[in-house]
């Protein structure tokens, strides 16, 4: 008797953000077959089922396909959500992979991260309208941990260490309860392309 459907499911889950300014758009590769095409600084790939194990992720200019950009080994554990950013560090191409959460039905908060992935911009703080700080001075990189709120829309403001007085904020965005979601700050401060966010859900079903 076969006990193949008994077995748990680890499938795992894998998308990519371009954050890299000053980056032209890629193609992304893994172990030789297109994982994504044309993918230009702010893109965020959607999630795709993969199976667990080691791979060979390269990146190319988009449309070519003779030296990668970068080619490097990623390592894609069972029964994992990651996202894969593209940035840079030391001022060479540097992929930071991050474990998502999965959202589950049935929790009572919903789940915010915050990533600083500007590469020149100072510690950045994301606080609530009324000044109440989610996450304090995030120096470029940081993993930050998910932060439980309240289901309800929310207006964030985005502060920086070293600039009294100057703010940007994120309006309106409506945080479901149970889901997980990151803030990711990208682009140049005061240069261009300009600094801005994204704000996606983690860990889709």
């Amino acid at each position: 008797m076969l006990f193949r459907q008994n077995m748990p499911n680890l499938q795992s889950k894998i998308r990519f953000l371009h954050a890299i300014p000053t980056m032209q758009a890629v193609d992304i590769y893994l172990s030789g077959s297109l994982f994504g095409r044309n993918v230009a600084f702010s893109d965020i790939t959607c999630y795709e089922n993969i199976s667990p194990g080691n791979y060979e992720l390269q990146l190319y200019k988009t449309g070519t396909y003779d030296t990668p950009l970068i080619s490097k080994e990623i390592d894609i554990l069972p029964n994992t959500n990651s996202t894969v950013n593209l940035v840079t560090l030391g001022g060479e191409l540097y992929t930071l992979t991050l474990n998502d959460a999965t959202g589950k039905g049935g929790l009572a908060n919903c789940f915010l991260r915050f990533m600083n992935l500007s590469p020149n911009a100072p510690l950045l703080t994301l606080s609530l309208s009324n000044d109440t700080s989610l996450f304090s001075n995030v120096e470029y990189l940081e993993t930050t941990g998910y932060y439980a709120l309240s289901p309800a829309i929310y207006d964030f403001k985005v502060s920086f260490s070293s600039l009294s007085g100057v703010y940007k904020f994120i309006s309106n965005k409506t945080l479901t309860n149970g889901k997980f979601y990151t803030i990711y700050i990208i682009g140049l401060l005061n240069k261009q392309p300009g600094l801005g966010y994204l704000m996606v859900e983690d860990g889709v079903q």
